[in-house]
């Protein structure tokens, strides 16, 4: 497009491309980008391509980076976290804990250690109501990430000045 506005008489009009036309601004770094990896090593390989193509990115948490705390701190984003932790399953009788997986035993144990694993990384965190189904929950949980090591002084920081860092306005909020 820019080719075009630049030598408009000498070659073809190029097709209007909706997709494109909202990328731009990405590509330009005029507005952060958010990628939503789903997975400690989908989180590394959004992180390349966001270097790759000279984007200004954060990652929303998949709440996996304990598995992986080595590539959450190579990504060197700031990471948004739902405070959305597994429920711990309710099971009637004591033989059905034979069903349960020993990875979702320990996924529904991490997961509230996860900031504070972000944190320990050196990785700026942003905390959010995003996936919780029920938003009263949001400070229980919050309760549970600062009493599995999440230092208060970042918990404080992850609910005002890295959120109005990320959405620009640290000027106006967040203090």
């Amino acid at each position: 497009q820019a080719d075009y506005q630049k030598h408009p008489g000498d070659r073809k009009r190029p097709e209007f491309n909706p997709s494109l036309e909202a990328l731009a601004p990405a590509a330009e770094k005029r507005i952060r980008v958010a990628f939503e990896p789903g997975s400690a090593l989908m989180e590394d390989r959004a992180a390349q391509v966001s270097r790759e193509l000279g984007l200004d990115f954060c990652l929303v948490s998949s709440g996996q980076e304990w598995r992986r705390p080595d590539l959450a701190k190579a990504t060197g984003a700031t990471f948004i976290v739902p405070v959305n932790f597994p429920a711990l399953p309710k099971l009637p009788d004591e033989s059905d804990w034979e069903q349960i997986s020993l990875d979702q035993l320990r996924a529904w144990d991490w997961a509230p250690e996860n900031p504070a694993v972000l944190r320990q990384q050196g990785r700026e965190v942003a905390l959010t109501t995003y996936g919780l189904n029920d938003v009263k929950k949001f400070r229980q949980n919050l309760r549970l990430a600062l009493d599995r090591g999440l230092a208060e002084a970042d918990a404080l920081a992850a609910l005002t000045t890295v959120p109005a860092r990320l959405c620009g306005v640290e000027s106006q909020l967040g203090t």
